[in-house]
């Protein structure tokens, strides 16, 4: 650590800095850069903590083989993004991110000398009143910005002087010469026209971030490269990616947009009840599809989505539940016969008619669900008063996805089946307290007390 703490002497060859930013993703949404030091992965369960010891109260569980962004290490504990918030977890259960980072034996109060001297500012970045993201913003200052070192350092932030006044910079933002605070941007080739809507990414793989659309017509700078289906481009200071299909060339000779041709498709089929999503990725959607419809999709997969052609514009569904197979009519057992309990499951014949019908639902809506308890006797009332289900999530630790899906999207039609409150990975809300969302709850003990291995769902009457 000493040699870290030490290292901005070796800001005068942190040409990769500059490149770095790039990637990061903040930068065009407005000044918000901030030191991240990459994501640390969990080789067992381990607690996510408001605090960096045990005393801590717990937020919750971060299973092995999921990963948080890492906020940097010191004494054992790692700072970590989690829900929006600052936590910790102890280092010892995690991988990944940057080698644990304790004050040296030259620090004082945490902090340790460095060097001094300018540096610039190589992206729009946060200037704070600490040296740490949970401290507050004094000032923000643009790309290239001349900034004067104290030769103060914490971890990775540094302790700098503008305009006579003294604040910390994330030390990843800092370049040693103007020339490579400026110079970061890729040279721009020439110009291109959207022929549709087109979102801005952060990135050209599969973890990007979705900035937003631009409208159809829009021009944009790029640089030639096309990388994974998607084309480089400089969008509002910074390095930004484009689906490259939905770009044209500007010719003088013919100004107006484009009109993209209708993608070709192919027929597929919905084997459950999907969602109509408008992009790739988000929450937002237009509306829903019955089990066995056709589906005209055009072989563009992203995100877990594929895309489609429906009523002539592009929308998304969730992939895993499009085949190329038409599904057998299934739906009576499920909507009408005589039992609804299905493999392992129990008790949901006794339920009242509001779990049953959220029951029914589920079976169509949701193939990967293979068991769900209803009625039995309890200590608690819900379960034999036959007004709950339990939906059992399948591979619950590595399948947290599904069970938030199915959580959200009743909560979102709570009222359609007279839902009081929804319960899952030791959170709960109810119609009660709506305004307050998703609320943590007393740790239980074990994952099926603690309900991370199943949705409890509970209706009036």
């Amino acid at each position: 650590m000493r040699t870290a703490l030490k290292g901005l002497r070796g800001l005068a060859s942190a040409a990769g800095i500059a490149v770095l930013v790039q990637g990061l993703g903040t930068l065009a949404l407005g000044p918000l850069a901030d030191a991240q030091l990459g994501d640390v992965t969990a080789t067992t369960a381990v607690n996510i903590r408001t605090a960096p010891s045990t005393s801590g109260s717990k937020l919750g569980l971060l299973y092995r083989g999921q990963s948080l962004p890492s906020l940097g290490s010191a004494n054992g504990w790692t700072k970590v993004t989690y829900n929006g918030r600052t936590a910790y977890i102890a280092s010892a259960y995690l991988k990944g991110g940057t080698a644990a980072a304790g004050p040296s034996s030259e620090t004082t109060n945490g902090t340790s000398q460095g060097t001094t001297g300018a540096v610039y500012t190589t992206a729009n970045l946060n200037l704070r009143t600490g040296p740490s993201t949970s401290d507050r913003i004094g000032v923000v200052v643009q790309r290239a910005t001349a900034l004067q070192l104290t030769g103060k350092v914490s971890g990775t932030w540094a302790q700098v002087t503008y305009k006579g006044v003294t604040y910390w910079a994330a030390t990843r933002y800092l370049s040693a010469t103007a020339a490579q605070a400026s110079s970061e941007l890729p040279k721009v080739t020439g110009k291109a026209r959207a022929t549709t809507a087109l979102m801005i990414r952060t990135t050209n793989t599969t973890s990007f971030v979705n900035l937003g659309d631009v409208p159809r017509g829009t021009i944009l700078d790029v640089t030639g490269v096309v990388t994974n289906g998607v084309a480089q481009i400089v969008y509002n200071g910074a390095v930004r990616w484009v689906n490259a299909r939905y770009l044209v060339a500007v010719d003088a000779a013919t100004p107006a947009p484009t009109v993209p041709a209708t993608p070709a498709t192919t027929t597929r089929y919905a084997t459950t009840v999907l969602n109509i999503w408008t992009a790739s990725s988000g929450t937002s959607f237009v509306g829903e599809i019955p089990k066995g419809t056709e589906i005209q999709v055009t072989g563009v997969v992203e995100n877990g989505r594929a895309q489609a052609v429906v009523n002539g514009a592009v929308r998304w569904f969730t992939a895993r539940y499009v085949s190329a197979t038409k599904p057998a009519d299934g739906t009576a057992s499920a909507g009408s016969g005589t039992t609804l309990n299905r493999g392992y499951s129990s008790g949901l014949d006794q339920t009242n008619a509001n779990v049953q019908a959220i029951t029914r639902d589920i079976w169509n809506r949701y193939p990967a669900i293979k068991t769900m308890y209803g009625w039995r006797r309890d200590v608690t009332p819900d379960h034999p008063a036959g007004r709950a289900v339990d939906v059992m999530i399948p591979s619950y630790s590595s399948n947290q996805a599904l069970g938030w899906e199915i959580a959200n999207y009743y909560r979102a039609h709570a009222k359609e089946y007279n839902i009081n409150y929804i319960i899952f990975a030791q959170k709960i809300w109810s119609v009660a307290r709506d305004s307050e969302g998703w609320r943590l709850m007393a740790d239980r003990g074990s994952d099926n007390a603690n309900h991370y291995n199943h949705v409890h769902i509970n209706t009036y009457g």
